[in-house]
């Protein structure tokens, strides 16, 4: 079945294009990767990542400034209405009604399932159990505020989340027995039920910084419990520098709430900061968080002077760089930022154009000569008249074309491999890729000289074999090529998506290297079929040769 020496005539005989091939494919891969590796390329994707990742922070940064801003004022609002309330200087005039019975009405019910729980248990309710009392309680309560007609948010200061609060003011109230009803005055209620509406309300500010740091991306506990903290803190300064003895105006304390709301988010700048960052990058980072957030707060007050309602004002302060982008262009961008450059010229351009064509013509031209050139020179016949059989023949031939492709390849991985080592994986190809992509492009081309060589079993005259074999095989390659700028690997803006319809007319296209980079397993039932091509081709070849009438 197999004749040594006529493998070591056909290796002879087709060694200098082999070897010549097989250097220039290395060349270019090694080029290819040492170039990528040392401009790094995949830093123009990144650059255009940071530019939105950079704009999205600013917009947090801003939104958590005027978030703050927003606390202080309404803190200091706060403390002017519970001390004008405590004073006598001002009154709740019609709402007065309301706050009592909402007041009386959760004292009461919570001091009665603090009873009941006492009566059940024989014992008080533990501070751990209190808390799972309240927060039971809660909900129920605003059901109930609402089925006889009170406004549950009058308690809460305008609280969006009044449940929250109700749970913060029993936690507050807890052991206090003060009741609106059996206050002589609304003044003398007051100046007993400040200390408790404080603590609810700083209780509320804690709970509500907790659950922002919460919504933060890759959030941890230290930043959750940091941002409680500083809104606490924020919102207690706030009321500390509350003066009573001047006259009221919210405005006289804008400035310092953008004063302390600056230092407040540069002392979070650490905890915000990228993952990675030096002591010297946090210093910069913080100016940044800094300069942001005094920017975002002047805008927001300035809007909010110009008689812009608070929300929109919010909206026009925050803004980023991609919110003023058009959709389509933010869109192309965005495509771009996340296009796999290294991915794109490694496995597309070069392993499935370059790094199959110098291996295609070394394939067309080899298949070509070991059968079907040699019935058209003549030169089967002195092969034939010897002893050796067809089959032999073709086997020994099969051989040969199948282990020279086999070798090639190898020392293209060889190089490769070597290549990426040195340069280290800085460009988004690593070595399971690499190696998955030359295993592709050696049973793509296992394929294609599964092709060939059964035509150059098939036909008798070079012309036939190189004209079906090759033509059909370079007809492959061109539809690749066109292909690609129809494919998923070009970024949307350079994308001519009719012209996906050319990877449906190339086997090459089952060379999937996208799979191979997306981690999935989707290549190897495309690479199954490729091998089964060829393994088909090569065996109609052997038995074709063998059955076909030769001009000898």
């Amino acid at each position: 079945m197999f004749n040594k020496a006529l493998f070591k005539q056909s290796a002879k005989a087709h060694f200098t294009k082999w070897l010549a091939i097989t250097v220039a494919t290395c060349m270019i891969v090694a080029m290819i990767i040492f170039v990528l590796g040392n401009i790094q390329i995949s830093g123009i994707s990144e650059s255009l990542k940071s530019v939105f990742f950079s704009a999205n922070e600013e917009a947090v940064i801003k939104e958590n400034a005027i978030d703050s801003y927003d606390l202080y004022l309404s803190s200091v609002e706060i403390e002017h209405n519970l001390s004008s309330l405590s004073s006598g200087r001002q009154t709740l005039g019609d709402d007065e009604e309301n706050f009592k019975a909402l007041w009386d009405t959760v004292t009461t019910h919570y001091e009665n399932e603090l009873e009941n729980f006492e009566e059940t248990n024989g014992r008080e309710a533990t501070e751990e159990e209190k808390e799972g009392i309240r927060q039971q309680l809660a909900p129920g309560l605003i059901e109930y505020f609402s089925s006889i007609g009170l406004d549950a948010s009058a308690l809460g200061f305008g609280s969006e989340n009044t449940t929250d609060f109700l749970v913060c003011f029993m936690r507050a109230y807890d052991g206090n027995s003060l009741k609106y009803k059996d206050s002589a005055s609304s003044q003398e209620f007051f100046t007993n039920a400040k200390p408790i509406l404080t603590d609810a309300y700083i209780s509320y500010v804690y709970l509500q910084g907790y659950a922002l740091g919460e919504r933060q991306e890759n959030t941890t506990e230290e930043l959750c419990q940091a941002t409680a903290q500083m809104a606490t803190l924020l919102a207690q300064t706030a009321m500390a520098s509350y003066s009573a003895d001047e006259e009221y105006a919210i405005s006289a304390y804008q400035t310092e709430a953008q004063e302390y709301v600056n230092e407040m988010m540069a002392s979070m700048a650490s905890y915000i900061a990228p993952e990675g960052y030096t002591e010297e990058e946090i210093a910069q980072f913080t100016i940044s968080v800094k300069v942001i957030s005094n920017s975002a707060i002047s805008t927001y007050q300035l809007w909010i002077d110009e008689g812009l309602e608070a929300g929109s004002a919010r909206d026009e302060a925050t803004k980023s760089i991609s919110d003023q982008i058009p959709d389509d262009v933010l869109e192309t961008l965005s495509d771009l930022g996340n296009m796999d450059l290294s991915g794109l010229i490694v496995g597309e351009m070069f392993y499935k154009i370059v790094g199959i064509l110098l291996p295609m013509v070394f394939v067309i031209t080899t298949a070509n000569g070991l059968l079907a050139g040699q019935v058209d020179s003549g030169s089967m016949a002195y092969v034939l008249s010897t002893p050796t059989k067809r089959r032999t023949v073709t086997f020994t031939q099969m051989i040969y074309l199948i282990s020279s492709i086999f070798v090639m390849f190898a020392l293209i991985t060889i190089c490769s491999v070597s290549a990426l080592a040195i340069v280290g994986q800085t460009f988004g190809i690593t070595f399971s890729e690499i190696l998955l992509f030359n295993l592709g492009a050696f049973v793509t081309a296992f394929a294609i000289a599964g092709f060939c060589f059964m035509c150059s079993a098939i036909f008798n005259r070079s012309k036939y074999s190189m004209g079906l074999g090759g033509g059909l095989s370079i007809f492959f390659l061109v539809c690749t090529i066109l292909g690609i700028f129809g494919s998923n690997a070009m970024p949307q803006a350079m994308r001519i998506s009719a012209m996906n319809i050319f990877n449906y007319m190339s086997i090459i296209s089952l060379f999937d290297t996208g799979a191979i980079l997306s981690g999935g397993l989707g290549y190897l039932w495309k690479l199954a079929i490729l091998l089964t091509a060829g393994i088909v081709c090569f065996i109609v070849g052997i038995f074709r040769f063998e059955k076909k009438d030769l001009p000898l």
